[in-house]
């Protein structure tokens, strides 16, 4: 009597146990395109993210602006590159800069004139893997640096206040700041509510916001803070949109809360178009901390 074909057999494999009824190298080949799949994605979500540029040399001494080349420690070891500007006078406020996911800190070069013109001391950063900082950017890396910046800034200055500013990428950095030490406010500039929902308007592709892994939840993180909250944003955005903006302030828990918006601003050129009054609405929000 022919014996038949064993348990578990897929058919047409000769009797090799398949896996759900697949042959074997099938189901390889499927789990290795996965795989290959879930890489490329990784790696377009990091490119789409993160934008570090080299330095040029560039530094605040060109604008007249005297200043500290710093380097901080992260707790996982990472060496962060920073700019220390003391400020004008002893009990200047005390700004920590955290900046968008393009360029470097000299990009920024022209903020930080007007804002040490405004009388502002200011410490800005670089994250890891942009300009002189070791080590590659990822989103709670992100957030190692701009604590270990605080941190540095805290044994710098005492018990001087300082508050954490943000711009578009650095705001979500700033919010996550805020959550872990005790700013004594917060400023966002052409902020987002999350890189999902980025990820929504620029590519409006049926559930590409599920396959986004970082988060940068901004949005999650105002409904907890309570600090002094000041929001900037251009209406003409179109990277960011205006409503994002809207919904963060809308969503924030603080009892002491602003929005500024920017008639016409886009997405970086908020503190161009808004002259002035740019520098009165820091200057309004700081004095009433």
């Amino acid at each position: 009597m022919r014996a038949g074909p064993r348990v578990g057999a897929a058919p047409g494999t000769g009797g090799k146990i398949g896996i759900r009824g697949w042959p074997w190298r099938a189901a390889a080949f499927i789990i290795v395109g996965a795989l290959v799949i879930g890489w490329l994605l990784a790696r377009f979500e990091t490119h789409q993210l993160y934008y570090p540029t080299p330095l040029r040399g560039e530094t605040p001494a060109g604008l007249g602006i005297p200043f500290n080349d710093v380097r901080i420690a992260t707790e996982d070891g990472e060496t962060i590159h920073a700019w220390w500007l003391p400020g004008n006078h002893l009990d200047a406020p005390v700004i920590l800069f955290l900046h968008g996911n393009a360029g470097n800190r000299e990009d920024r070069l022209h903020n930080l004139h007007g804002l040490w013109q405004a009388g502002m001391a200011v410490l800005i950063i670089d994250y890891r893997g942009y300009g002189g900082s070791s080590g590659a950017p990822y989103e709670e890396g992100l957030y190692r640096d701009g604590v270990a910046a605080f941190d540095w800034l805290r044994a710098k200055v005492g018990p001087r206040p300082i508050t954490l500013f943000g711009r578009s990428l650095g705001s979500a950095v700033a919010a996550q700041v805020a959550l872990r030490r005790p700013a004594a406010g917060l400023i966002l500039e052409s902020a987002f509510t999350s890189a999902p929902e980025v990820a929504r308007h620029i590519y409006p592709i049926p559930g590409i916001g599920r396959l986004v892994r970082s988060r940068f939840d901004t949005l999650a993180a105002v409904k907890q803070l309570s600090l002094p909250l000041l929001i900037i944003h251009g209406t003409a955005d179109t990277l960011i949109p205006f409503s994002m903006g809207e919904a963060l302030y809308d969503a924030a828990a603080s009892p002491q809360k602003t929005f500024h918006p920017v008639p016409g601003g886009g997405h970086n050129d908020t503190y161009l178009l808004a002259v002035e009054d740019y520098y009165l609405w820091w200057g309004e929000f700081l004095g009433s901390q």
